[in-house]
């Protein structure tokens, strides 16, 4: 064999071994029992995400996702590796279902033979920007409310506990959008806090992504620290 010959056989093994080791290697593949696992998890998700678009994308308790535990679930899964009813746990065949984000996402986990099928939902973000829309505008509203007061009073602002639909009988309360009932001084999502009186005043409402910035006596929404 000549040199010329023995440098490119030379040269074409060497580059059938970097392609070799360049190819990728074949994922393990799952097993029919896995799948049948996995395909039932997708079922009891079905039922969370249906239950959780009825009640404004507030999803089900862990309590809840099990079988008679509350979802609406015509057929409820079996555990392939037993026959049984599928249910909560962390061996083969069984699943965790976990609450985020104060109810308002989920993690579901089937867990296989051989690792985990990890699923997630939550609201949507144009539902979160709909309801903090309302929100604000509501938070909107009773400033008015307060500004109206104020007008009434010689310009003094209510106290905290003057800020009820029962104090401002004459107006139309707004509603919490996540609830439908009356705003009122809480945390909750939609809900509103209000400190202050007098000659100021710190109004703000509780959106998705925490407390809004405060509305005050200007009349325009700004932080008022450092406002005495």
């Amino acid at each position: 064999m000549t040199r010329h010959r023995i440098v490119v056989a030379l040269a074409a093994l060497a580059f059938t071994l970097t392609i070799g080791g360049l190819a990728p290697r074949p994922a393990q593949a799952v097993s029919f029992v896995d799948k049948q696992v996995q395909a039932s998890a997708l079922l009891i998700q079905h039922y969370i995400d249906a239950y959780g678009q009825a009640q404004r994308f507030a999803y089900p308790t862990a309590k809840m996702v099990k079988k008679s535990g509350g979802l609406t679930a015509p057929i409820w899964p079996a555990n392939p590796w037993t026959g049984k009813i599928m249910a909560p746990g962390k061996v083969r065949g069984t699943y965790t279902y976990t609450l985020l984000n104060e109810g308002r996402s989920y993690r579901l986990v089937a867990h296989l033979s051989k690792g985990n099928y990890k699923l997630t939902g939550g609201m949507p973000k144009w539902f979160r920007t709909e309801r903090d829309t309302a929100s604000t505008q509501n938070a909107l509203l009773l400033q008015r409310y307060v500004q109206a007061y104020a007008a009434a009073h010689a310009g003094s602002y209510p106290a905290p506990a003057e800020v009820t639909p029962a104090a401002f009988g004459g107006y139309v309360w707004p509603k919490n959008p996540w609830t439908s009932a009356d705003m009122v001084a809480t945390s909750a999502l939609g809900d509103f806090s209000y400190a202050g009186g007098g000659t100021s005043y710190s109004l703000k409402v509780q959106l998705t992504t925490g407390w809004s910035a405060a509305f005050g006596p200007t009349g325009v929404s700004r932080v008022l620290a450092g406002v005495r």
